[in-house]
Order: structure tokens, then C-alpha cells, then sequence
């Protein structure tokens, strides 16, 4: 089956395992493109309303796999026994949305390989991670439709934590293997604070300014690596 780029940008990091759980599924393409490629034996689709659930129902009956997938209705980790997952993506939702998922159910996600994919704030998610002990394991970036989408692999681990903030926005993994799509994502990061500065009242002095002005630098010495 044909997903978009953003969407294999996470179904790549799919490992072999016995059951992945898609968090907020949609469409369930991830869950049928684990199963349908034989990454997962079996999936979780899950999605707090029903609509996506009868769309991703449809989806598996398209592929004939619907034997293969559970579809369950819930508020995000909640769907889950602890372990039954070996595998959980969220994809599709907002930094900190993802994060309150996590957070509100700590033990099951320690228990999983995370894939994450936030739609925005991906520092947000960054930090998250290192403040509750996950190790970032894989990292990725790809550009579709004029906008940037971050995915991460995740661990229980010791939780890294970063000299310099601007690593929790680019990943330091990232820099060190020069991703092609980063060098794009910080010169958009660059002029986005800049235009933010210029937003600024005329005089204004304060904390606010002093930290975008710190991290536009910070961002423009990651340029240089690149």
C-alpha cells in the first residue's frame, strides 16, 4: 500500500514485533502497513472518537486484514493493558498532546518502543523524553506540503539531557549525520524567530527577547555545521 511521506517516515522505524499499537489512528494506515508488510503480527487501532475508527475499519476490510487488527475506542494510552504493546506510535497530534498521553500513562509507555511523530513542537517532545528517562534511539525529519515533521524511536533509558536548547528542536542526531532536510528546517527556524523579533513592541527589553536572540544563535551555529 501507498502512505504519504510523513506517515513512512514512521512506518520505517517499525521494528519486527508481535503487536504495535497505533494511538490516534485515522485512517489506520499505520497499523495496515505494519501488518500488511509483516512488521506487526497483529495491531491496536485506537482513536477517542469513533469516526476515525469506522474509517479505519474500512481500510482494513480494503486490504483483508481486519482479523489481523483490533479497533478500540479510548482517551490514548488508556486503551492498553501494560505489555500487550511492544510497539506504540503517535503520530498526527500536537507536541503537547503527545506528551500528556505519555504522561498520563508513564508505565506503559516505559514498557514499549515509542514512535513519535508531533505535528508541532517537537522540542516539546524532546524534552518530555529526556525529563522522564527515554533515550531517543532514532531520529528522522521529512519535509511534506511546506511543513516539517520530526519522528523520533524511543526507549526507556536514562533520559540524555542537552548542553544547549536548541538540540531539542533539530535532535542531536540529526546535525551529527548532517540530515539533508535539517539544513532547510533551521534556516526556517532562523527566520521564524526573526519575524517574531520584528512582531516585538518597538524598545522592548525582557526575557522573552533574550532567549529567542540566544536560540537564533544557537541555530545559526547548527547552520554552520550543516
Amino acid at each position: 500500500m501507498n502512505i504519504s511521506k510523513r506517515l513512512l517516515c514512521a512506518a520505517n522505524m517499525i521494528e519486527e514485533c508481535n503487536c504495535l499499537a497505533d494511538i490516534g489512528t485515522d485512517h489506520g494506515y499505520i497499523p495496515a502497513y505494519a501488518v500488511i508488510n509483516k512488521y506487526a503480527k497483529k495491531a491496536i487501532a485506537s482513536d477517542i472518537n469513533s469516526g476515525p475508527l469506522k474509517i479505519a475499519d474500512r481500510t482494513f476490510k480494503r486490504y483483508g486484514i481486519s482479523n489481523n487488527i483490533e479497533l478500540r475506542e479510548g482517551d490514548g494510552l488508556d486503551v492498553l493493558k501494560e505489555k500487550e504493546a511492544d510497539i506504540i506510535v503517535i503520530a498526527g497530534m500536537g507536541g503537547n498532546s503527545i506528551v500528556d498521553i505519555l504522561n498520563k500513562n508513564i508505565e506503559i509507555a516505559k514498557e514499549a518502543v515509542l514512535i513519535l511523530q508531533p505535528m508541532q513542537y517537537p522540542e516539546i517532545v524532546r524534552k518530555y523524553l529526556s525529563s522522564s528517562c527515554f533515550d531517543i534511539v532514532k531520529e528522522d525529519i521529512v519535509k511534506e506540503d511546506n511543513k516539517f515533521y520530526h519522528t523520533m524511536k524511543a526507549i526507556k533509558g536514562s533520559g540524555v539531557k542537552y548542553d544547549k536548547d536548541v538540540y531539542y528542536y533539530t535532535g542531536l542526531s540529526l546535525i551529527q549525520s548532517k540530515h539533508p532536510v535539517l539544513k532547510e528546517y533551521v534556516i526556517f527556524k532562523i527566520n521564524q524567530i526573526n519575524n517574531i523579533i520584528l512582531g516585538m513592541p518597538k524598545g522592548y527589553e525582557g526575557k522573552r527577547l533574550n532567549e529567542l536572540i540566544k536560540l537564533k544563535n544557537e541555530f545559526e551555529e547548527v547552520l554552520k555545521w550543516l
